[in-house]
């Protein structure tokens, strides 16, 4: 398979109905206090992973009493109700579903129990890795779903009885060389040539889960899907779900698409937590996530090198950006990570409430936001009236340099960094003690970094050197910056004309996985059959902790 070209937008679970999407394009504070401090996501947060230099103790969980292993030496687990499939259990009291391992074609559990949060179901693999996919032409690799509290690991715990020592993943900071080594891995090969568009794993009909320490790879589409019913009468919230500890990399869609982006009704997130994880080289955003709700917390995660496919989705525009964020209701904090390449914009943010839904109280605290190719970093979009707020507090912006000509040959510079809807009631965007770099303009129609005008409300931001960031090992060539690095292809399909794409000496592409430097100049020739005019390059170690000493020190992975 030379090249993937992508199709429809709102997917649903497993039957990936297509549906209208609301991704639209672009046209074009105060001090928080207790509040902020109170709701942080590392002011004390147990959640947080240990520091980078430490191991967690073992004992994560209690040591199990009750367990039961799912029958071994198949390719495929399939039980759509799988408390029907082993009645003997009892699933009330169960510590411990062990998954054999082996590598499977597909895997389905179905109807999970509902149990106490007090006492969660663990589903962790048994003796080894547990590897699923691909299944070329198949409907779904990956599903799971039904109940609440029961946690998906791959932890490596000996204490707790869960993982395995050969597959611990990156425990004890070892991200670099963690690829292939997770207790749990999905891999689809890239796989688009089935009826339905795969998902490295795709989860319905539950709430109060948890995923850690699985790596999901070259997805024919999303990597990581979760959505609970989206019709009116089959509506049910999908709350209190933790996801951390992902590694996420090379997909043909989203990194992870949470929610519905279709028609409304659909269901809430309230509570969600997401934190820790690795999302890197996605074709269309790292980060998509809908119906947020009250409670959720989204930090400490790197999300980089999002909209690969920039220049040929087929999805159409509006699908380059590193991270789609569309809120309904609540509190909601969005603290200390790394928000790295979008080509459109780096943030695309949704204030969209449906019937019934409260105000809107969202902070977007000391991120790092960078690499833009429109000139435009962050553009919000929906509607809000007085009684919300979105406040962008003690953010970092820098680069983002014009070259979206490749994708639009009409498209011109923007001046300024953010955008709004003019729905969005006057004042109710607040930007405070941010830097940015450049001569743009912080926000539309506003020359420095504190005044007001029309939804924006500006004090204390400063317009000077923002350090770039850089991580541990990422395992990218010395001195290419993110915006070299883009899906191959052979013809930009995103323009009406289809131009054929010209490829220049030191371009970094990503091709099935792989990455390759353009050595002599080319066009229409596959990296993989044109060694003489593509170097085939290792592939990135994605150790993509924060340099230590930087003034960027608490944000990203841990």
């Amino acid at each position: 398979m030379r090249r993937v070209l992508l199709v429809g937008c709102g997917l649903v679970g497993l039957s990936l109905g297509l549906s209208s999407c609301s991704d639209d394009g672009p046209p074009g504070g105060e001090d928080l206090g207790s509040e902020l401090q109170d709701f942080a996501g590392t002011a004390g947060n147990p959640d947080i992973a240990p520091p980078a230099d430490s191991c967690e103790a073992f004992g994560h969980y209690p040591a199990p009493v009750n367990t039961f292993t799912l029958p071994a030496g198949q390719k495929i687990i399939s039980y759509t109700d799988i408390q029907k499939s082993f009645p003997a259990v009892d699933w009330t009291t169960l510590d411990r579903l062990y998954v054999p391992a082996g590598s499977y074609t597909t895997f389905q559990i179905g109807n999970l129990p509902v149990r106490e949060a007090s006492r969660p179901l663990v589903i962790t693999n048994l003796d080894g890795q547990v590897k699923v996919g691909p299944n070329l032409g198949g409907n779904f690799i990956w599903s799971m779903g039904g109940g609440a509290n029961w946690i998906l690991s791959g932890r490596y715990d000996p204490d707790a009885k869960t993982g395995d020592p050969q597959f611990p993943g990156h425990r004890c900071g070892k991200y670099a060389g963690s690829r292939g080594t997770y207790g749990f891995l999905s891999d689809d090969q890239f796989d688009t040539s089935g009826p339905y568009l795969h998902m490295g794993l795709s989860i319905t009909d539950t709430t109060a889960i948890e995923l850690e320490y699985l790596e999901i790879a070259n997805s024919g589409f999303a990597g990581v899907r979760m959505l609970n019913g989206h019709e009116a009468g089959k509506l049910q919230a999908m709350d209190d779900v933790r996801v951390h500890d992902l590694y996420i990399h090379d997909t043909n869609g989203e990194g992870v698409y949470f929610g519905w982006t279709g028609a409304p009704p659909s269901s809430l997130f309230h509570r969600l937590t997401f934190y820790n994880n690795r999302i890197v080289r996605t074709g269309n955003e790292a980060l998509q996530v809908q119906d947020l709700a009250d409670g959720t917390k989204i930090y400490n995660n790197v999300f980089a090198y999002g909209g690969l496919f920039w220049l040929f989705n087929g999805l159409g525009a509006y699908q380059d950006h590193n991270a789609q964020i569309l809120t309904r209701e609540g509190t909601i904090l969005v603290e200390n990570n790394v928000f790295l390449r979008g080509p459109s914009q780096v943030l695309s943010f949704f204030t969209s409430p449906q019937t019934g839904d409260g105000d809107r109280h969202v902070t977007f605290h000391a991120n790092y936001f960078a690499d833009a190719s429109t000139g435009m970093l962050v553009y919000l979009n929906g509607k809000a009236t007085a009684g919300s707020d979105f406040t962008f507090q003690g953010n970092f912006f820098r680069d983002y340099a014009f070259d979206y000509t490749q994708a639009d040959p009409a498209a011109t510079a923007v001046p300024y960094l953010f955008s709004a809807n003019t729905e969005i009631a006057t004042g109710l965007i607040k930007l405070d003690a941010n830097t940015w770099e450049g001569g743009s303009q912080l926000a539309n129609g506003i020359s420095g970094g504190t005044g007001s005008k029309n939804q924006f409300v500006l004090t204390g931001n400063v317009n000077g050197p923002v350090e770039a960031l850089e991580f541990v090992a990422s395992g990218y060539p010395a001195g290419d910056a993110a915006r070299k690095l883009r899906a191959w292809s052979a013809k930009a399909t995103i323009q009406a004309s289809d131009p054929v794409i010209q490829y220049a000496v030191g371009d970094l592409v990503m091709y099935l996985g792989q990455m390759y430097r353009c050595k002599a100049s080319n066009q229409d020739q596959p990296p993989d059959v044109h060694p003489e005019s593509w170097d085939k390059l290792p592939l990135p170690e994605d150790d993509l902790r924060v340099v230590p000493g930087s003034p960027y020190a608490a944000l990203g992975i841990r």
